[in-house]
Parts: C-alpha cells; sequence; structure tokens
C-alpha cells in the first residue's frame, strides 16, 4: 500500500515537475530566438544610422561636391526608397526559395549584398575623373544601397507574426523590434564616438576626420552585419511560412475612393510627413549644427546623437502617461510648443556656452517623438472609421514623406551660400543654426495648424465618452517599420472585426483587449 502510494506520489510529481534539463533547453532555444530575431536587423538599423547622419557631411566636407549635387543625390536615393519597399514586398511574397523559404532566403541575399556594397558608400572613386562622375558613382550606390535595404528589414517584421506562437507573443515580439532600432542605432553611435574620441590629431578638419573614421566604421558595419546576419540564419533556423498569410490586407478600387473624398486623409498624410521631416532634418543637419556652428569638439558629433537617440524613447512612454490624464489632440499641442521652445534654443543657442546644447536636444527628442507616435495615432483612427487597407494608408503615407522630403533637401541645398566649398564661412555657420532651428520650429507649426483644421473645420468623426476610452501604447506594423501607435478598445474592437485589416495587426490588438478583459475580470 505505502508502496502504490509513494509510486502514485512520484509520478504525480514527475507529471507536475518538468525536466529541469528541458526546462533549461526551452529556455536557450527561446533566447536564441529573440537575440536571432534582434540580429536580423542589425545590419540594417545599424548602417543606416551612418546613412542618415553623416552621409550628408562626408559628400561635402570629405568629397567636396556641390550643394545642389548633394541634393540629387539623396532625391534619387529617396525615390528609390519609395518604390522599392512595395516591390520587394511583391518579390517576398511570390518568389520560391529552397530550403530557407522566401522571407529567409531574400534576407541572406539582402545581407550578402549590402555588406559587399556598404564600404563604397564611403569611399572615394577611386576612377571618377570630374564631379560628374562622382555625382553618378554616389547615386548608384545610394539608390543600390536603399533598393536592397526593404530585403533585410521586411523579412524581419514578418518573422514577429512566424515565430510568435500566441497573441501576447506577438505583442513582445512587436516591443523587442522597436527595442532593436534603439539597439543598434546607440550601439552604432557609440562606435563613432570610439573612433573619434580616439583620434588624436587636434588639427583634422571635419572632411578629414569623416573620410577616415567612416571607412573605418564601413568595414565595422561589414562585419557586423556578417556576425548577426549568420547568428540569425544559425538561431532562427526552422521556420514555416504560410503561403496565405501575407502581412498585410490587399488594397481595393473601393478603399482608394473613400481616402480620396475624404479630407482627414489629406491633412494626415500631411501631418505625418511634417512630423517625420522634422525627425528628418534634425537627422541630416545636426553634424553641421553641432561641428560647425556651435564649434562644439570633433566627438560631439558623436556623443550628442547618442543622447538623442538615448531619449527618444521615452517620448512614447510619455505618451501613454499623458494619455492616461489629457486629451490626445492637447498633448499633441504640448509636444508641438516643446519642440518650438528647443527650436528656439538652437537658433539663439550662444556659441561659447557648448554643451548647454544637450538640454535642446533632451526637450527635441521627447517633444518631437511624442509628435510622431500621436501622428500615427490619429491615422490609425482614421483606418478604422473609413474601414479601409491599414496597407494601403501607411504605404501611401511613407511613399508621400520619401519623396516630398527629397524634393525638400533639394531646394534648401540651394540655399547654402557656399554651395561648393568643403568648408563652412561665416555666413554657412548662420545658415545651419536657422534651418537646423528655423526648420524645425516651422515644421512643428505647420503641423499644428493642419491639426485645427482636423479637429475644428472638418466634420468630426463620432467621439467615444472619456470614461469609455482606454488609450494604450500597442505595436502596429507599418510598410517600414514598428512603432508605437495608440487606439482605443472601441476602434480595436472595429479593427479586428474588419476583414481588411492586417492579419499582424488583429492579432496584436486582441491581445491587448483579452489583456484588458482579464485584468477586468480579475478586478
Amino acid at each position: 500500500m505505502t508502496s502504490d502510494n509513494k509510486d502514485t506520489s512520484s509520478s504525480s510529481a514527475e507529471t507536475i515537475i518538468p525536466n529541469p534539463n528541458f526546462l533549461h533547453k526551452a529556455l536557450r532555444q527561446r533566447l536564441f530566438v529573440v537575440t536571432g530575431f534582434i540580429s536580423s536587423c542589425g545590419l540594417y538599423e545599424y548602417g543606416g544610422v551612418f546613412w542618415m547622419t553623416y552621409f550628408n557631411p562626408f559628400l561635402q566636407t570629405s568629397i567636396g561636391l556641390k550643394s545642389s549635387d548633394i541634393g540629387t543625390i539623396v532625391l534619387i536615393a529617396q525615390i528609390v526608397d519609395a518604390i522599392s519597399n512595395p516591390l520587394v514586398g511583391l518579390l517576398i511574397q511570390y518568389l520560391n526559395i529552397p530550403v530557407l523559404g522566401n522571407k529567409k532566403g531574400c534576407h541572406l541575399i539582402g545581407s550578402a549584398l549590402i555588406t559587399l556594397f556598404f564600404p563604397f558608400l564611403w569611399m572615394n572613386c577611386w576612377f571618377c575623373s570630374s564631379e560628374s562622375h562622382n555625382v553618378i558613382y554616389y547615386s548608384v550606390i545610394a539608390a543600390l544601397m536603399n533598393a536592397l535595404t526593404p530585403l533585410i528589414f521586411l523579412p524581419h517584421l514578418s518573422m514577429i507574426a512566424i515565430l510568435s506562437k500566441n497573441d501576447k507573443e506577438r505583442v513582445l515580439f512587436g516591443g523587442i523590434s522597436s527595442f532593436s532600432k534603439q539597439f543598434w542605432g546607440i550601439l552604432a553611435y557609440m562606435t563613432m564616438w570610439i573612433l573619434i574620441g580616439s583620434d588624436k590629431s587636434k588639427s583634422a578638419n571635419l572632411g578629414e576626420l569623416l573620410s577616415e573614421k567612416l571607412q573605418t566604421a564601413s568595414y565595422i558595419v561589414t562585419a557586423i552585419g556578417i556576425i548577426s546576419t549568420v547568428y540569425f540564419h544559425v538561431s532562427v533556423f526552422h521556420v514555416k511560412e504560410s503561403q496565405t498569410d501575407d502581412g498585410g490586407s490587399m488594397s481595393t478600387t473601393k478603399d482608394w475612393r473613400k481616402l480620396l473624398k475624404s479630407g482627414r486623409f489629406y491633412i494626415l498624410a500631411t501631418v505625418y510627413f511634417l512630423c517625420r521631416s522634422e525627425l528628418t532634418l534634425y537627422n541630416v543637419y545636426q553634424v553641421f549644427y553641432f561641428e560647425q556652428t556651435l564649434k562644439l569638439p570633433k566627438e560631439s558629433i558623436a556623443y550628442l546623437p547618442f543622447i538623442y537617440l538615448s531619449v527618444a524613447g521615452l517620448g512614447s512612454i510619455m505618451v501613454r502617461l499623458f494619455s492616461k490624464h489629457l486629451k490626445p489632440i492637447v498633448t499633441f499641442y504640448i509636444a508641438m510648443v516643446i519642440v518650438v521652445v528647443s527650436g528656439l534654443g538652437f537658433i539663439f543657442q550662444p556659441e561659447e556656452l557648448g554643451n548647454v546644447v544637450i538640454l535642446g536636444v533632451v526637450v527635441f527628442s521627447l517633444g518631437s517623438g511624442i509628435m510622431y507616435t500621436l501622428s500615427l495615432f490619429f491615422t490609425s483612427n482614421l483606418i478604422v472609421n473609413l474601414n479601409v487597407s491599414d496597407v494601403t494608408v501607411w504605404g501611401t503615407f511613407n511613399f508621400v514623406d520619401r519623396v516630398l522630403f527629397g524634393v525638400a533637401f533639394v531646394e534648401i541645398q540651394k540655399f547654402r551660400p557656399c554651395p561648393a566649398s568643403k568648408t563652412c564661412c561665416d555666413e554657412c555657420s548662420s545658415f545651419y543654426r536657422y534651418i537646423f532651428g528655423g526648420g524645425i520650429i516651422i515644421i512643428a507649426l505647420l503641423a499644428g495648424v493642419l491639426m485645427v483644421l482636423h479637429q475644428c473645420v472638418l466634420p468630426r468623426q463620432p467621439r467615444v465618452a472619456a470614461s469609455e476610452t482606454n488609450l494604450e501604447v500597442v505595436t502596429s506594423p507599418e510598410p517600414e517599420i514598428f512603432t508605437n501607435v495608440l487606439v482605443t478598445k472601441e476602434h480595436g474592437m472595429k479593427a479586428i472585426d474588419d476583414e481588411k485589416t492586417s492579419t499582424a495587426t488583429k492579432a496584436i490588438i486582441e491581445a491587448k483587449c483579452h489583456e484588458d478583459s482579464s485584468q477586468t475580470m480579475n478586478t
């Protein structure tokens, strides 16, 4: 009898308590999957920081191209970027790659090609005998890089639905994707900070410094790209790809008719473009402002962007805190005022105060992050209220953003006082001060004016009672980036019922709604 009880007890114990070795193995497998997922966008994000921040100063101060030629190169790259994303999406959907599958196969092809061509972006063209040859060379390389990057990042986004076993894990992997962007960006600026800080030549000008350090950084990017890609393909080895889930809904003629008849669509497209543009403008001109206008130490072109990116993530967190006490539109205007104040600080920043500019960097980072996040919130409401494809709206917004900023950059470059000079004159120093600070102010005020039209002039959308509003930060897929979006519970349920809403978005919103329901039942 005792023996039987003992056997029963032991059997029960074996049923309830998992094998420690199995547990450790499962944890190791999940750790490999998560870290592999983070590494899958390493080459795209790590290399992208150097492109966004240092490519314009490199072409001007190291290569010596005219401002108008630099504008042409960037415009070509932006147009290729806008066109390549939907084309690569179709390629991933219909291509048939054996063994690896379409997504991992495209990721491997894109990674191999980018690691091969990335160093050429930061080299002097040894066979170029004229400035026009340099323009053609860097235009081709920049366009090629922008055409290849979706081969890495779109499969990275699609891995969220593939690697997740349930709704909560989809939310988790969406957050990890946002973390990955911050992680690789911070690591890139740390790399540049170390490279510049180790330079002992105090007399080197900006052009010589960038030419030397960016070539070294390009080899580091290549090495990290190879390591992160190999680690991703080894750690995330078994991937079952669904042939029916394309991660998004198809656009229809009916969707376009609804959008083109809606005044809010045009306003929110412009607001989205403006909020993205103030971020891009900051990234493109920050090196010139810090080094040539404020005459800060050369390390500032690395540690100030590092501070900016480190603080940027707090903006999304603050949106959630503000949303508990303020309406989204009120929060948007508070953020707008914060951005305007930071822009005024950049304009009137005395050269002798030096690193006081850190305060302006932190303030702008918070304000611009909140404005951008809320522009996505208002757009998500538009998608639900009009009952249209989310892929159609986000795809259109991103295409408009890429093309219009490329055109705007060309026009800005025409006003540079010394367009053919590698160095910065006194007039050029003032030019960067007003473009950097004044441009931010103008963009923020324009966005504020358009939001007045959105809220007060156009017919109001159905309003949700304050007691029924449950603003939560969730992760919603865009064509290029996973970012924090605010949705109401009512709008979330509508999106789940809508057949046009993408599968990934449905799963994420449903997980959040289930989580809220569970908390209510427990209470």
